[in-house]
């Protein structure tokens, strides 16, 4: 139902035109922790590419420092880098730089078999030209086990605009995914799948639907 409720929430945000677009996104997410100490190193890097491989989209890198409460809250803080290339109908001006810091807390439960994650992030973003500004998002994810080491994934996730951002939609971003998953070991695991990324540009007018093709890569490998 959060799924769904997330859907229709979106789905009142029109634009005055749509830019349609094919995207592959091939991505590694690590969760590494230190030891048996409740401290852990996040190591994250995305390749985001336009017409699936021809061109760039995004490159994201996002180092970070973890720290477990207990077996159900997590909570993180780092540093993320994000150039963004032209691409698409609308492109931005020029290749993009941004830099942030961010702060997170993740929430862990089971809903009978299905395994619930929520993250709440804040972002604080340094953009050209001088311009700052804050962004919070929440990230609803459920896995739910299938045959053997198979998993289906689903997943909504929101980005919404703070203060002192003045944006023309009350939210800039929006994912949702579905996805397959498979654990390859203990501590490794492989996710593909689809993700329609909507994105309202700033100019208030633009609306991006970016079909988007899922790699990725995750690890929980101890450091020691």
């Amino acid at each position: 139902m959060h799924f769904i409720w997330l859907g229709l929430l979106t789905a009142g945000l029109a634009a005055g035109q749509v830019d349609r677009n094919a995207h592959g996104w091939y991505q590694y997410f690590g969760d590494h922790p230190i030891g048996n100490s409740r401290w852990g190193l996040h190591l994250e890097g995305q390749w985001r590419r336009h017409d699936m491989l021809l061109r760039g989209q995004n490159l994201l890198l996002r180092p970070a420092i973890n720290f477990k409460i207990n077996k159900t809250l997590e909570l993180s803080g780092g540093y993320g880098f994000v150039e963004t290339y032209r691409y698409g109908n609308y492109p931005v001006a020029q290749t993009l730089q941004e830099n942030r810091l961010y702060q997170e807390l993740r929430v862990r439960h089971d809903a009978g078999k299905v395994k619930v994650l929520h993250r709440f992030r804040t972002e604080n973003r340094w953009l050209p030209g001088d311009l700052y500004e804050n962004r919070f998002r929440y990230l609803l994810r459920g896995m739910i086990p299938l045959k053997g080491k198979n998993w289906l994934i689903l997943a909504n996730e929101i980005f919404a605009p703070t203060p002192p951002e003045t944006f023309p939609k009350p939210l800039d971003n929006n994912r949702a995914m579905v996805l397959w998953g498979r654990t390859l070991n203990q501590y490794w695991r492989l996710e593909t799948g689809y993700m329609l990324q909507t994105v309202w540009q700033r100019n208030g007018r633009v609306r991006e639907d970016n079909h988007t093709l899922l790699f990725s890569l995750w690890s929980t490998q101890p450091l020691r």
